[in-house]
């Protein structure tokens, strides 16, 4: 452990207090960092111009509405390479606070002064301090060892002054370390050479192994606190990010950058572990980042840390472009991630812990749209970097995009709005705000899509989500001109943010075969949010919307008794057809086929004999046309061949002389429908009709003649006509009737 220090200086007391280190020492532990804090009355050196000293901190003096603090030089408690600067202020209102730093080495010269912002990548919530840039020591100086710093606040009349309360460096020392061309010959020693595959590989990657020497990188038992309440967390990825690290452009060796980010996510920031799952430098070598592997959750942004896999850029790419080889690493290892994980780069989706859509690819910034990171000028290759993705794993997006910024987008003479942050699918969108009064609708835009092949295509409008610190409308209406006229959607952007939104499925002739039109005319809301940013087309197939094949024969839901069946059906709107087939299943999915005949041009009925009765039968023809294979719907049908059986099981003489007859019957696969029941006198040879087709299982009868005997037949009807063969004895007589007594009522029985 080094101990804490203090030095006096010019009469005043300046802090230093040295960084806790992580572990005892040893010849492993080859990065090392201290801590310097100026707090309060160690403000009260250096030199003030319209600032003063209280006990909160470093503030304006009473009647100052601008003023700068320079510090004494400062020398830092240990050589360092990398200095990495944290604060905690109050800064109420529109009032402003800005920190440069400069650094030497002992007696040499100063480098230039350099502005200090807040960077958000690495400050996380609930962080009392606010983190700023990096700054890595000049490649020609090696180490230094003093700085100063200047601190300028300004505040307009009447508001209440800044107030600085701690300044709080870290510098590091990971000057004592393999180079990055070293890491790189271990690292291929390592790694054993690729073989040709189906995959994308995986591009070399310095491993933790190799360029990690901290002890805490391999630590097991008696971990430094910040590593033990750092329990490693998995979550598949489905999204890749970048980043930058917004450190200097110019490091003599970035391994040592590498380490020292290291060290101060570690043990500074107390993260557990660096906090991107890869860095990548300015030579294209990349360095495995947080420990775990695949699908461990680093720590970079917040709410979409679980399911991203973050890479950052090493370097600030505010102004400048990243290299051709970083560019091109990056890529690498997108595509590696991409393939292994069939991410599709140009989609969006939501990640575990956001409520809102991000893009499969993205920039730091897409996240929540606060933070410049990863710099314009890196942010600028998303769409680069999203097609060399696809380029190098063999992709080929489903659909045609067309962006608002291409000459197939056309919009209003009005007021627009550029989306905050070069936000929106392709770093850019458009939007305005919704209103419901027709006189004030003057925002409107159309898409007109380039159509290689007339068709059905899916449609999608992409909605991105934009720091506007607005909401958005609820009531975005679109209208499609489509081949077969104009069809009207509505969508919710609020509900959709940062997600493709499916405005359904249309044909579109060849050519500028059709439009999509936005307006900022809604039924729903006013002074809401409307994006018009990219769009999307997915081909479905050439088939006209209004073409079909339709099923006459069997009728849906018909019982058939004949095992020989036609089939019958017609085409609408269809020119010709040149083939096509008949199925027929046991199953509405079509997989247990039990006839499959081949169709020619120009039919429309076919004949199939079966071997057995079906209680459930299901058909569909499908027609090979010049606009593709249609197919009609499935129909339901059953097939029952075999008549019923029935009886008169019963005859009950009631006590005013009438008979009350019960019969009942049985099918097998259709079920009986009706029955026929016929009498005559046990002396005649010739039978009488009494009930015709009756759903009935029993009735009263009034026998002709008082007295005589009179015997009942049944015959059954089955579901599918079948009609069972007329008994030629009698089923039952009125000499065998069974007597019901008055108080006993005989239930009329209903099928």
């Amino acid at each position: 452990m080094s101990s804490t220090k203090r030095l006096t200086f010019l009469g005043f007391l300046l802090i230093f207090v040295a960084a806790i280190v992580p572990m005892a020492q040893s010849e492993e532990s080859v990065t090392v960092g201290e801590d310097l804090w100026l707090a309060a009355a160690d403000f009260a050196g250096g030199s003030h111009a319209g600032t003063a000293v209280t006990a909160a901190g470093l503030t304006l003096a009473e009647d100052a509405l601008t003023g700068q603090y320079t510090s004494p030089i400062l020398t830092a408690p240990i050589p360092f390479n990398v200095l990495f600067t944290q604060w905690t202020a109050d800064i109420p209102g529109t009032t402003s606070l800005a920190i440069q730093v400069r650094t030497r080495p002992a007696a040499g010269p100063w480098s230039d002064w350099m502005a200090i912002w807040e960077y958000d990548d690495w400050t996380v919530s609930g962080d009392p301090d606010v983190v700023g840039d990096m700054l890595a020591v000049a490649a020609a100086d090696g180490r230094h060892s003093e700085l100063q710093v200047v601190v300028s606040l300004s505040r307009y009349l009447g508001e209440p002054a800044p107030v600085l309360e701690s300044l709080h460096w870290t510098l590091v020392d990971s000057t004592a370390g393999p180079t990055a061309e070293e890491l790189v010959a271990q690292q291929r020693a390592l790694t054993p050479p690729s073989t040709p595959e189906d995959d994308y590989p995986k591009p070399l990657v310095v491993s933790r192994q190799v360029w990690c020497t901290d002890p805490g990188c391999s630590c097991t038992t008696d971990c430094d606190p910040c590593i033990v309440d750092d329990p490693l967390a998995y979550e598949p990825v489905t999204h890749l990010i970048f980043h930058h690290t917004v450190s200097n452009n110019d490091s003599p060796d970035w391994a040592a950058v590498v380490r020292a980010i290291y060290y101060f996510h570690t043990y500074t920031r107390c993260w557990g572990d660096i906090g991107y799952n890869y860095l990548v430098d300015w030579n294209g070598v990349l360095y495995e980042g947080h420990r775990g592997g695949d699908d461990v959750i680093g720590t970079h942004a917040a709410d979409a840390n679980a399911g991203t896999m973050a890479l950052s850029f090493i370097g600030t790419f505010t102004d400048v472009t990243p290299p051709t080889a970083m560019q091109n690493a990056a890529a690498d290892l997108f595509a590696w991630k991409a393939d292994q994980k069939d991410i599709d780069v140009y989609d969006a989706s939501y990640l575990p812990n956001m409520d809102w859509g991000l893009p499969h690819l993205m920039g730091h910034r897409d996240v929540y749209g606060t933070t410049e990171c990863p710099g314009g000028a890196a942010f600028d290759l998303k769409p680069w970097l999203r097609d060399e993705v696809a380029r190098r794993i063999g992709f080929t997006p489903a659909y045609l995009y067309v962006d608002e910024l291409s000459s197939a987008f056309t919009k209003s003479n009005a007021n627009w709005y550029d989306g905050p942050s070069a936000c929106g699918y392709d770093v850019h969108a458009y939007y305005t705000y919704s209103t419901t009064d027709p006189n004030q609708a003057v925002n409107w835009a159309d898409w007109r899509p380039e159509i290689s092949v007339a068709g059905n295509y899916e449609v999608w409008a992409y909605v991105p989500f934009c720091a506007t610190g607005d909401e958005e409308s609820d009531g975005a209406t679109y209208t499609i001109n489509h081949a077969y006229g104009a069809t009207t959607v509505v969508a919710s952007h609020q509900v959709n943010l940062g997600l493709w939104i499916n405005l359904g499925q249309y044909y579109f002739n060849a050519g500028n075969g059709g439009t999509v039109h936005l307006t900022d005319l809604t039924t729903t809301d006013s002074g809401k949010g409307i994006w018009f940013d990219a769009l999307r087309l997915r081909y479905l197939d050439s088939i006209p919307p209004n073409a079909a094949v339709v099923n006459e024969e069997p009728a849906a839901g018909a019982w058939l008794g004949s095992r020989t069946v036609v089939f019958n059906w017609e085409t609408e709107n269809v020119v010709s057809f040149s083939s096509g087939a008949l199925t027929v299943a046991t199953d509405p999915g079509l997989t247990n086929v039990v006839a499959n005949p081949s169709l020619t041009s120009g039919q429309e009925t076919a004949v199939v004999t079966f071997s057995q009765d079906y209680p459930q039968l299901y058909w569909r023809v499908s027609l090979v046309t010049p606009y593709g294979t249609i197919t009609s719907a499935v129909t339901s049908f059953g097939l029952d061949s075999v008549a019923p059986t029935s009886s008169v099981n019963n005859v009950f003489r009631l006590a005013d002389g009438r008979y009350a007859p019960a019969w009942s019957g049985s099918d097998a696969t259709s079920g009986v429908a009706t029955y026929n029941v016929d009498y005559r006198l046990s002396t005649a040879t010739t039978w009488t009709t009494w009930l015709v087709n009756t759903p009935a299982t029993s009735a009263s009868f009034t026998p002709p003649t008082p007295g005589a005997t009179y015997c009942f037949r049944s015959q059954a009807t089955d579901a599918a006509g079948n009609v069972e063969a007329a008994h030629s004895a009698a089923d039952r007589c009125t000499d065998t009737a069974v007597f019901l007594p008055n108080n006993t009522y005989f239930p009329l029985v209903l099928r």
